[in-house]
């Protein structure tokens, strides 16, 4: 049997169920992603990503780091979500990564949001 899990920081555990900070939190990621995607443009002297994987080890791993990360999302989505969306959403962002993952998560909270109020007599 393992221990219990030490209590979270107070700050974090607003986050721990579903709710309006988490939803938040979710939006603020996926607009730092759109907005990193789209003005995080090539520069003078950029090697390219291509370029960027073959010269880098690190690079690679990193690389190869978001492939796990996007895995372990996929798999804690379909394992843990609720709703319909999961499993096409964890197969996207087997592709995207977190530009599924993070919308499908955000749907997750918000449906059990819904489902806890409808529990509660909260409109």
């Amino acid at each position: 049997m393992n221990p219990p899990a030490p209590p979270l920081p107070p700050a974090l555990e607003r986050y721990r169920t579903p709710g309006l900070q988490r939803l938040r939190l979710y939006a603020a990621l996926f607009m730092m992603l759109v907005l990193s995607a789209v003005l995080g443009r090539g520069r003078p002297g950029d090697l390219g990503t291509l370029e960027t994987l073959r010269r880098s080890p690190f690079a690679r791993v990193m690389f190869m780091d978001i492939g796990v990360l996007s895995t372990l999302g996929a798999l804690s989505l379909v394992l843990n979500g609720k709703t319909a969306v999961r499993v096409p959403a964890a197969v996207a962002s087997l592709f995207v990564g977190s530009f599924a993952l993070l919308p499908a998560l955000a749907w997750e909270d918000w449906r059990a949001m819904g489902e806890e109020g409808k529990e509660t007599g909260e409109r």
